[in-house]
């Protein structure tokens, strides 16, 4: 390495609703019906985790408030399927559209309200895209020999994942494009490492648009996908004043996510609400193949720019 940063839930559908009397009963038929079969592919136990996890659809969005309103499934042993308002972060805000389903962890704030944590798309679609890429990735890489990656000259990785919009983001949309491509996370507190990879990922970014290199897009992968939602990413992108539909900040589910990193070479290994691990930041061709790559903490935006221009 050349640096380290220390750093479905199963639910029993209750039957008779119709018998129950009163309004909670009828509330809760109501939710039923407009979240339809999620719960075939999601669970609500409670696995350890911090909060309830929860299962809903977005009714109303208030900036100003900085809430959700959210029609939610029940949670057994905790609350009953109702609509209410939920508060959540900027970047949860911006990303929420009327009638998507999510899912989602509940927790008390300190004065008692509520609040929703690690939300994600109620996506089956985008789901068994980002299942069937990952599968197609591992086949790809068990024809390798022991200990290999891909790197420069080989043809990079194809990925299904989720940007920080919440939206489904597959390396189709990048096809006939050059792109850079990096790994980071938004919890790591060496200045060294993924915050000057960052910045160099912004500076790069800036410089490009001056120069004219209309096409060149810009990938960053978590290591963290568990804390890493759509909405912190979100949120991470505008601290560092990232802007642009031409910059991507990538999560989605663990083996996906580690399966890419492990095909580019990166060691990432999570400790806590720390991940310890490498870097590698690579420049994929419109070709599709790995141009240049380098494992360097303090990496060369003009180097890289340099050899974009030249593709």
């Amino acid at each position: 390495m050349n640096g380290v940063c220390t750093k479905s839930m199963n639910v029993n559908r209750k039957e008779g609703l119709l018998s129950q009397i009163g309004i909670w009963a009828l509330g809760l038929l109501v939710i039923t019906g407009l979240l339809g079969c999620s719960r075939e592919a999601e669970s609500q136990a409670d696995d350890g985790t911090e909060g309830y996890a929860i299962i809903g659809q977005i009714t109303g969005i208030n900036s100003e408030k900085g809430v959700l309103m959210v029609a939610h499934e029940e949670i057994p042993g905790f609350m009953a399927a109702m609509t209410m308002e939920f508060r959540v972060t900027p970047g949860d805000i911006e990303n929420a559209r009327i009638d998507a389903k999510i899912t989602a962890r509940l927790i008390r704030d300190e004065d008692g309200g509520f609040r929703l944590i690690k939300i994600w798309p109620l996506d089956k679609v985008g789901q068994k895209k980002v299942e069937r890429s990952n599968k197609d990735l591992k086949k790809r890489m068990d024809k390798l020999s022991s200990g290999r990656y891909l790197g420069e000259e080989d043809e990079a990785p194809a990925f299904a994942l989720y940007d920080q919009s919440g939206e489904l983001f597959t390396s189709e949309r990048l096809r006939g494009k050059p792109f850079m491509l990096n790994f980071i996370f938004t919890r790591c507190q060496d200045a060294k490492m993924c915050p000057l990879s960052t910045a160099n990922m912004a500076n790069m970014q800036a410089l490009a648009k001056e120069r004219g290199l209309d096409q060149l897009e810009f990938v960053s992968i978590t290591l963290d996908p568990e804390f890493d939602t759509p909405g912190v990413l979100r949120d991470y992108a505008t601290t560092y004043g990232i802007e642009g539909n031409n910059f991507h900040f990538l999560t989605g589910p663990k083996e996906a996510v580690y399966a890419l990193i492990k095909a580019l070479g990166v060691t990432a290994l999570p400790n806590g609400d720390d991940v310890v691990h490498s870097l590698a930041t690579s420049l994929i061709g419109a070709d599709g193949v790995i141009h240049m790559r380098s494992t360097a903490s303090a990496w060369s935006p003009e180097a890289f720019l340099k050899k974009a221009a030249e593709l």
